[in-house]
C-alpha cells in the first residue's frame, strides 16, 4: 500500500508525523511518501522534497519562492503520474496542494484534504464549494470549518482537532514562576519580524528566563544570526521541547498560529503578536470574517489572549504582561474560558477515529 502525503510547513509536518505515526499503528505495510519536513521523516516518510524552509504567508511574501514552488509541484504531479499511490493526503498550504489534489483526483488517486482551505476564516464562503468538488475527502479540524463545507457537499468528515491527543502527555507539567517562553514563529519572515521584538521585550522583563524552541533545523542559522548579541538573554532548545517548555511557562509571547491553540489547551496564557507587509495587512484586513487573529479568540469570539498586530509598542506590551502578572482573578478567568476551548476541540481520541477513516476509505 502507498499513501502520498504533501505537507510544506513546520506545523503541517507535525500533524503529518502523527498522522503516520497512528497510520502505522494499524497497518504495518504502508509505504509513506512525498512532500515533508524532519518529523514526518523521522516517522518514516521518504522525504522527496522538504519545503518546510520556504514557507510564508501573505500575498507578497511568497513571490520569491514561486519558481521553486511551481518546479517541485510540477516534479511532484510526476511523481503521483508515475508512481499511483493508493491515497495522497495534503495538508495545508493550499496555493500549492490545491492545484495538486486536484491533479491527483483526476488520476483516478483518492484524495483527502487535511487542515483544509480556512475560508471559514477569510475569504469568500462560497469557494469553499469548489475546493470540495476538487477532492474525495476534506477532514476537518474545526466545529466551523465543518460546518462551512458540509454546507456544499457529504464528503466531509470531523472527529475533532488532533492537538487534543498530541498534548495530552504535557498535563502534568508544572508551571514555573520565572520562565517565559518564546515562540516567534515557524516561518522565515515571521523569525525575522517577530524575534528582535519579543528580544525588546524580554530585556525590559528583568526576573525571568526566556526560551525560545527552535522551530526547525532549517532556522538555526537565522535564529542564531539574529540573538547572537543577545545570547545571555535568551536560551534556544530543540524544537522537540517545544510542547514542554510551553507548558512550563508562566506565560509565553507567541506569534499567531498554532501555538496559540496549543497553549489553550496547555493552559498557559499568551500574548499574540503577528507582523506583514503593509500591503498584506491592508489586503487581508478586508478578506478575514473575524476581529481576531489568534484561533481561540477566534472560536470563542471574545479576546481571551491579548493581540498585538503590525503596529506593536513595546513599552505598551511591557506594561500589559506586567499587569497581568499581578492580576491573579484576571489569569482565573482566562483559564476557565480556556475549558471551553478543550470542550470545543473535541475529546481525546481523536487520531485514532482519524486514521481509521483513512484506513476504511482505502
Amino acid at each position: 500500500m502507498k499513501i502520498f502525503f504533501s505537507a510544506l510547513e513546520v506545523s503541517a509536518d507535525l500533524h503529518g508525523s502523527k498522522l503516520i505515526n497512528a497510520l502505522k499503528q494499524k497497518q504495518k505495510n504502508i509505504y509513506f511518501f512525498g512532500l515533508g519536513g524532519e518529523r514526518m521523516k523521522e516517522e518514516g516518510l521518504d522525504v522527496r522534497w522538504d519545503l518546510t524552509r520556504y514557507s510564508t504567508v501573505g500575498f507578497i511574501e511568497p513571490l520569491p519562492y514561486i519558481p521553486k514552488l511551481l518546479k517541485i509541484q510540477q516534479k511532484a504531479k510526476y511523481l503521483l503520474r508515475e508512481t499511483k499511490p493508493d491515497l495522497a493526503i495534503f495538508i495545508d498550504a493550499q496555493g500549492f496542494n490545491l492545484p495538486l489534489a486536484k491533479y491527483a483526483k483526476s488520476l483516478g488517486i483518492i484524495t483527502v484534504y487535511y487542515f483544509a482551505p480556512q475560508y471559514w476564516l477569510w475569504g469568500k464562503k462560497e469557494e469553499a464549494k469548489e475546493v470540495l468538488s476538487n477532492l474525495d475527502w476534506i477532514i476537518a479540524t474545526f466545529p466551523q470549518e465543518y460546518s462551512l463545507y458540509k454546507l456544499f457537499g457529504d464528503n466531509v468528515v470531523f472527529f475533532g482537532h488532533p492537538l487534543i491527543d498530541y498534548l495530552s502527555v504535557y498535563s502534568n507539567i508544572d508551571k514555573k514562576n520565572d520562565l517565559i517562553g518564546l515562540f516567534p514563529g515557524s516561518r522565515v519572515q515571521e523569525i525575522k519580524k517577530l524575534t528582535p521584538i519579543f528580544l525588546e521585550i524580554a530585556e525590559k522583563l528583568p526576573g525571568y528566563k526566556f526560551v525560545i524552541p527552535l522551530a526547525s533545523q532549517n532556522f538555526s542559522d537565522l535564529l542564531y544570526s539574529i540573538i547572537e548579541e543577545k545570547e545571555n538573554l535568551v536560551k534556544v532548545v530543540s524544537g522537540n521541547e517545544s510542547q514542554k517548555i510551553l507548558r512550563a511557562s508562566v506565560i509565553s509571547l507567541v506569534a499567531s498560529g498554532t501555538v496559540t491553540l496549543e497553549a489553550a489547551i496547555l493552559k498557559t496564557p499568551v500574548f499574540v503578536f503577528y507582523k506583514i507587509s503593509p500591503l498584506t495587512y491592508f489586503i487581508a484586513k478586508r478578506l478575514v470574517h473575524y476581529p481576531y487573529i489568534a484561533l481561540p479568540n477566534i472560536i470563542l469570539e471574545k479576546c481571551i489572549f491579548p493581540e498585538y498586530v503590525q503596529y506593536i509598542d513595546i513599552n505598551k506590551v511591557v506594561k500589559d504582561i506586567e499587569d497581568f502578572l499581578r492580576d491573579s482573578d484576571r489569569r482565573g478567568k482566562m483559564l476557565k474560558d480556556l475549558d471551553r476551548i478543550s470542550e470545543i476541540l473535541g475529546k481525546p481520541g481523536v487520531l485514532d477515529k482519524i486514521s481509521d477513516f483513512i484506513l476504511n476509505i482505502l
